[in-house]
C-alpha cells in the first residue's frame, strides 16, 4: 500500500507515536531509568524524575478536594506543592474514583487515546504530507505532551469530538459547541472555540450565541473567587525557554542587549541609571519594527489572494480543524505564554496548511502556507535543535539549571532564537488572515451587509 494514500497514511502518525511510546514506557519500566532520561534530554527536554508530572497534579488535585482542601492556591497531595491554576470546575468532577495512584494506568491511556485520535484527522495528500505528520507527531513538543501526560491531550481528544460532531445536524453541533465549553471549563483556552458557531446561519447562531453568553456568564459568576485567586498563578516564564508567546521577543531583546552591555560596558556605563530605560527603548523599537514588517506582510499577501476563498474550498475535515487549531495557537500567543506541549495543536492545522498550499487559486496565501506547513515542524523540534546546536559548539550538554539561557552564552544562540521568534509571529499572522477569511466570508457576516465586507484588491 502506497505510503501517500489510504489506510496505512492515515494511521502512520498514530503508529509512529505509538511506537516511540512503547520504546519509552519499555525503558522506564524495564528499570532503564538512566537511558530514558538521557534520551529526553537529547529531545530537548528536561524530565522529571518520573513520568506524568502533569497528570499527576491533576489528579493529586482531586485527592486533596475530596477531603475538602483548598487546593488553589497550594495543594499538599501534589510532590511540588503546586497550585491549582486551571478552572475550579475540575475539582467539581472530583467524584471521578481517581487519585495518584492510578498515575500510570491513566497517563498510559491518555497518551494512546492522543495518539490514536491522530488517525480521525483528514488523510494525507501525498507521501511529503505523511513525513510531515510523522516528524511532527515525534517531535519534542508533541513528547514533552505526552511525557507530563499535561490535560492539553485531554483538551485534544475534546476538539477532536467536537470537530466531528461539527459536520453533523445542528443537535449534534450544538453538542460540538457544547465540547468546546467543556473544554473552557477544564483549561479556560478552549472557550475561543465557540468562535466557530459563526459558521451558523444567523436564525441559528442568535440562541446559540445567547446561550453560550449565559453559560460563561453563569460559570464565571458561580467559580469568580476561585478564578482571582488562581489567575495570578498560571504559569510564566523567561522568554528564552520552551514557552511561545507575542511577549517572548520584546523581553528577549531586552535581556540580549543588556547581556551585551554587561559584557562589554565599563563600571562607568554600567552605573548610569538610565541604562534599562535605553535597553527598554531598544527593545521596544526591535519589536515596533517586527510588527511593521509582518502587518506589512499580511497585508500584501491578503491583497494578493482570495482567503475567503481558499477557506471555503478546503473540505469541511481540514476547513475545520485548521480553524480550531488556528483559534487556540493564535489566541494563546496573543494572550500571554504558553509552554510547549500546547504544540500539539500544530497537529490540527498542517492537513489544512497542506491543502492550502497546494490551491494555486489562493495566490500567495498559496505559497505561504507551503511555507508555513514545512516551517510547523523545526518550530514543534526547536528546542532539540537549539540543544543539539548549543552541544556541537560547546562539545557537551549544557548544565541543566542553564538549559534555558543557552541564547545569552552564544550568538548562534541569539540567532536561533531570533528566527524562532520571528517564525511564530509569520506563523500567527497567516492564520490570523486564514480565521479572517473565515469570519468574512460567515452568514453573520454577509448579515451584516455588503458595506462591511473586506474584500481582495489586487
Amino acid at each position: 500500500m502506497s505510503v501517500g494514500s489510504g489506510f496505512f497514511a492515515r494511521t502512520a502518525p498514530s503508529l509512529a507515536g505509538l511506537l516511540a511510546l512503547a520504546v519509552f514506557a519499555g525503558l522506564w519500566m524495564g528499570g532503564a531509568q538512566t537511558v530514558y532520561t538521557h534520551l529526553l534530554l537529547v529531545w530537548g527536554m528536561i524530565p522529571f524524575q518520573y513520568p506524568f508530572l502533569d497528570l499527576d497534579g491533576a489528579l493529586a488535585a482531586w485527592d486533596c478536594s475530596r477531603t475538602g482542601v483548598d487546593v488553589i492556591l497550594a495543594d499538599p497531595c501534589d510532590v511540588l506543592q503546586r497550585g491549582y491554576n486551571y478552572p475550579p470546575f475540575w475539582m467539581t468532577i472530583d467524584w471521578i474514583p481517581l487519585g495518584r495512584p492510578d498515575r500510570i494506568g491513566v497517563g498510559l491511556a491518555l497518551s494512546a487515546a492522543f495518539l490514536l485520535s491522530l488517525s480521525a484527522l483528514p488523510r494525507p495528500l501525498s507521501r511529503t504530507e505523511t513525513m510531515l505528520r510523522i516528524a511532527a507527531v515525534l517531535s519534542t513538543m508533541i513528547v514533552f505532551a505526552i511525557e507530563r501526560a499535561n490535560p492539553d491531550l485531554l483538551i485534544f481528544l475534546l476538539v477532536i469530538l467536537m470537530l466531528s460532531l461539527l459536520r453533523r445536524s445542528l443537535i449534534a453541533r450544538t453538542a460540538g459547541y457544547g465540547i468546546a465549553f467543556l473544554g473552557g471549563a477544564i483549561k479556560y483556552y478552549p472557550f475561543i472555540l465557540l468562535s466557530l458557531m459563526a459558521r451558523e446561519r444567523v436564525r441559528v447562531l442568535i440562541p446559540v450565541i445567547l446561550a453560550a453568553v449565559m453559560g460563561l456568564g453563569l460559570f464565571f459568576y458561580h467559580y469568580l473567587a476561585q478564578i482571582r485567586e488562581g489567575l495570578p498563578h498560571i504559569a510564566s516564564g523567561g522568554p528564552f525557554g520552551d514557552m511561545f508567546g507575542a511577549r517572548n521577543f520584546p523581553m528577549g531583546v531586552f535581556l540580549i542587549v543588556r547581556h551585551l552591555l554587561d559584557s562589554s560596558a565599563d563600571d562607568k556605563l554600567r552605573a548610569i541609571d538610565s541604562t534599562a530605560i535605553v535597553i527598554g527603548i531598544a527593545a521596544l523599537i526591535a519589536t515596533a519594527l517586527l510588527v511593521a514588517v509582518v502587518v506589512r506582510t499580511a497585508i500584501t499577501v491578503w491583497r494578493a489572494s482570495d482567503i475567503p476563498g481558499a477557506v471555503a474550498r478546503l473540505d469541511e475535515p481540514r476547513r475545520y480543524a485548521l480553524l480550531a487549531g488556528a483559534l487556540l495557537l493564535a489566541g494563546c500567543f496573543i494572550a500571554g505564554q504558553s509552554i510547549g506541549y500546547r504544540g500539539v495543536f500544530f497537529l490540527l492545522i498542517l492537513p489544512g496548511l497542506y491543502a492550502l498550499g497546494q490551491d494555486e487559486a489562493a495566490g500567495r496565501a498559496a505559497v505561504a502556507a507551503r511555507w508555513a506547513a514545512i516551517g510547523v515542524v523545526p518550530l514543534m523540534w526547536a528546542e532539540a535543535i537549539r540543544l543539539w546546536i548549543y552541544t556541537a559548539i560547546a562539545g557537551h550538554l549544557p548544565p541543566l539549571h542553564g538549559r534555558y539561557v543557552m541564547v545569552l552564552e552564544q550568538p548562534v544562540g541569539a540567532i536561533v532564537w531570533g528566527v524562532r521568534e520571528i517564525a511564530w509571529w509569520l506563523l500567527v499572522a497567516l492564520l490570523s488572515l486564514i480565521l479572517l477569511g473565515f469570519f468574512v466570508d460567515s452568514p453573520a457576516f454577509r448579515f451584516l451587509g455588503p458595506h462591511l465586507s473586506i474584500r481582495r484588491t489586487s
